[in-house]
């Protein structure tokens, strides 16, 4: 083989090599974005169901829960109210 053709065969490699790694860190930051979206909807969801639950006219007792833990949450202003 003479040095002209090894030079493209590693000139190839090298484009190929590149674009794989270019591709996996697209394909990383694409992922990444995506649950960090999750992960920031889920939180916002949660967030808006104690505030319904707070806001209810009942001015009922609500529970919240985590795993084993849990406690008893109620709106502040129902308190107040005569």
């Amino acid at each position: 083989m003479d040095k002209q053709k090894i030079l493209i065969i590693f000139l190839f490699l090298v484009i190929i090599a590149f674009s794989i790694y270019t591709a996996k860190n697209f394909f990383d930051s694409y992922t990444k974005s995506i649950f960090d979206m999750s992960y920031s909807k889920g939180y916002t969801d949660a967030v808006n169901d104690l505030i319904k639950s707070a806001e209810d006219e009942s001015c009922e007792v609500f529970s919240v829960y985590n795993n084993d833990k849990e406690v008893n949450l109620i709106n502040i202003d129902c308190l107040y109210e005569e």
